[in-house]
């Protein structure tokens, strides 16, 4: 579910800016970048969590995105693809490893300006914070659209006049939130096609999906605990960190 996408996100980039990050921002602007990054997979499904985030915009892309994907599909899927009953809308070309990277680079890319920094940090910080704030506050979608569009300006302006948000860090803060997505959507029982673009087994797009698979819905124990567990040990991460703290 969109949520428990969006907590590991958090986690993401929270590990990432501990990795890589050299000023306090980075952990702030990297665990909400995450947070978004972690739901553009899902870019190919107008129905998602992201592709109504930004009503017709977001609605227009997703459609886009979703007619490519299938399009993609049926000119490189062999003959076993076209019979698996797949029509390669959802859970395909979005959710393939090498278009984790290309998430990455784009964003990267953008964030060599300061305009497209602030659009990226921004933008990503809203659509995640919009997604787990409803979660965590029982908040309406209007309340928590309200409260992320606040935190996502205010954290844009961080990224771009504070030290942090290196334009690299984005990019790989992106690509990393984006395989989260990827990974998670494996734990399902309809998994996501790894070895694209490599045949395997008669097929291009063969799904792949954990051995023990779980349910996605909004009751699932075990989505719970994801969430939730992807946020305490992000605040664990983020304590232990090496990125100097403000004190």
């Amino acid at each position: 579910m969109g949520t428990t996408h969006a907590c590991t996100g958090v986690l993401a980039g929270v590990v990432v800016a501990a990795v890589f990050g050299a000023h306090p921002s980075d952990l702030f602007i990297s665990a909400a970048v995450g947070a978004g990054a972690a739901l553009l997979p899902d870019l190919d499904s107008p129905e998602s969590t992201v592709g109504r985030s930004l009503g017709p915009v977001s609605g227009a892309v997703s459609w886009a995105l979703s007619g490519l994907s299938a399009v993609v599909f049926r000119a490189s899927g062999t003959d076993r693809d076209r019979r698996s009953g797949v029509d390669g809308r959802h859970r395909a070309l979005t959710h393939v490893l090498p278009s984790c990277f290309v998430f990455g680079v784009v964003a990267g890319v953008l964030s060599l300006w300061p305009l497209g920094l602030g659009l990226v940090a921004g933008g990503l910080a809203a659509l995640g914070i919009s997604t787990i704030w409803r979660e965590i506050s029982e908040a309406t979608a209007r309340e928590a659209r309200a409260t992320a569009t606040v935190l996502a300006v205010l954290l844009a302006g961080i990224a771009v006049w504070l030290p942090g948000g290196a334009p690299w860090l984005v990019g790989i803060t992106v690509a990393v939130g984006a395989l989260t997505h990827v990974l998670g959507d494996w734990l399902t029982y309809s998994g996501v096609p790894l070895t694209w673009p490599l045949v395997v087994g008669g097929q291009r797009w063969r799904r792949y999906r954990s051995p023990i698979p779980v349910a996605t819905n909004p009751d699932s124990v075990a989505e719970a605990w994801v969430r939730r567990g992807s946020l305490i040990v992000a605040g664990g991460v983020a304590v232990l960190s090496e990125v100097p703290l403000p004190l």
